[in-house]
């Protein structure tokens, strides 16, 4: 795990091989800057960042926020375990790597992670990251709507409060797991649905608040 607080710079990370004839994309968000709000809200908010170590992000939030970021790279684990087979003991391992104290996060970036994982395992997960959130905490995410082989990684790199850019990295190919809005909300138990925008992307961008 890694672990930045404000005013501290991460060292370069190597660059990730570059998906074949996939350039970088932007797009914007409608409901990044409503987490941003909400985490905002905390007097010395901590984030928990479900992705890679990116060191733009890391520079946004921490000059935005004034932030402490845990950094857990779930999606390693993840790929592992579709790479080998042995995806019988997913939900355990992120468990384990989420091994942090509850009511200790005011944030949570997830990502597109749960497109990568088995709906049982997901609920575990989810469960697992409401426990983490304080009150008033909140939760942000992706979660695909069409049923297609997932053949790369997204690397979410801020550029704005309203927009990121794209990057590309190949992975394990694994089916999608598609939820239903009603489903999500089911799987992140102890949440709330705050806002759900479905993008023109086939994506639906959420932000989950614990009340």
């Amino acid at each position: 795990m890694a672990v930045f607080t404000w005013g501290q710079k991460p060292a370069p990370a190597p660059a990730p091989p570059p998906a074949a004839a996939v350039d970088d994309v932007s797009t914007t968000s409608k409901v990044f800057p409503r987490f941003l709000s909400a985490v905002a809200q905390a007097e010395r908010p901590v984030i928990l960042d479900l992705g890679p170590v990116v060191g733009a992000n890391v520079e946004f939030l921490g000059e935005r926020l004034a932030c402490k970021i845990y950094i857990e790279n779930l999606y390693l684990d993840v790929d592992a375990a579709h790479r080998t087979g042995e995806t019988a003991g997913l939900a355990d391992t992120l468990l384990r790597r989420c091994a942090l104290e509850e009511g200790g996060f005011d944030g949570v970036l997830c990502w597109d992670l749960f497109d990568f994982l088995d709906a049982k395992t997901g609920k575990l997960l989810a469960g697992h990251l409401a426990r983490l959130l304080r009150v008033g905490g909140a939760a942000y995410g992706f979660f695909g709507t069409t049923p297609v082989q997932l053949r790369q990684h997204t690397r979410y790199v801020i550029e704005a409060e309203d927009r990121f850019r794209l990057q590309y990295t190949p992975c394990t190919p694994v089916q999608r797991t598609v939820l239903l809005t009603r489903d999500i909300t089911k799987m992140f138990e102890g949440l709330s649905v705050s806002e759900s925008v479905l993008l023109k992307t086939s994506t639906r961008e959420t932000l989950f608040r614990k009340v």
